[in-house]
């Protein structure tokens, strides 16, 4: 009995085009808010605390950009 439950194979379900586009909206949006919150907590806070670290802006900025790059390219795959 369960040696045959162990033998079947469930079959992953594919995604259709919906599901895809919707999956990589997912993502986009979760790439948007991780850059968003590291230019907050980077570059906004420091700011107005007075304790701002150059170096540490211009790296939070160039990931910044890094993954705004990410989320344009998963959001140009998105079907029509």
């Amino acid at each position: 009995m369960f040696a045959a439950m162990g033998s079947e194979r469930h079959s992953v379900p594919s995604f259709g085009k919906a599901g895809r586009n919707e999956r990589r909206k997912a993502i986009a949006t979760t790439l948007n808010a991780l850059a968003v919150a590291l230019v907050i907590s980077a570059v906004v806070q420091p700011l107005t605390s007075g304790r701002l670290n150059m170096g540490l802006v211009v790296g939070a900025l160039a990931f910044f950009l890094v993954l705004q790059g990410f989320l344009h390219y998963v959001l140009a795959r998105v079907e029509d």
